[in-house]
Parts: structure tokens; sequence; C-alpha cells
């Protein structure tokens, strides 16, 4: 957040995820032309639908947790930067979105 400060020259809020109750809440009513940058989606399995606990065992989304994530997120953002330019093509939640008319 410090560095896109530095770049935008404005105030940078973090919030330490990017999905949920709360940062719906964040990012309900912004001020016009503020800046929040949210946690990396990655660290959510329904992001890819699939992924690795804290044990290591492989585990999987629920379909009605990848359904709400993706809610969620469509809740909090007029403008989405994806930097992983190697997942683009992929069918990520935040890829694909949910209810919208184009990818």
């Amino acid at each position: 957040a410090k560095c896109l400060e530095t770049i935008a020259g404005k105030p940078v809020k973090f919030l330490p995820d990017c999905c949920g109750a709360e940062v719906e809440a964040a990012c309900k009513d912004p001020e016009p032309g503020s800046i929040i940058l949210l946690e990396n989606l990655r660290f959510h399995v329904e992001e890819e639908g699939k992924g690795v606990d804290a044990a290591g065992n492989k585990t999987k989304a629920k379909p009605e947790d990848v359904t709400k994530f993706r809610e969620s997120l469509a809740k909090v953002a007029d403008v989405y930067v994806n930097d992983a330019f190697g997942t683009a093509h992929r069918a990520h939640s935040s890829m694909l979105g949910e209810g919208y008319e184009h990818r």
C-alpha cells in the first residue's frame, strides 16, 4: 500500500482480506477518487476451486462457497486489476466473476 501511495500521490487504504461482510462494508461507499487495496485473493481456495490446506492436504472448494466468494468480489470494486498475467486465461473466480454478461 505504501508503494502504491507513492505512485498515486494519495492515501491508499489496505484491507486484510478481499471479500466478506467487513470488506464489503468498507468498500460500499468510498469517497470519490479513493483507493482501496485488498489482500491477495489467491489466499482463498474459492479463487481456483482447489488448493492445499495448512497441513498440505489437497482440498476442493464447495460450489456454494465459490458462488458466495464470487458474489462478494463483485460487490467490492468498480475496477479489478489483475497483475498475474499467467492466470488471465484460467477459469478462476476473479476472471469469471458471477452474474456478468461478459468475461
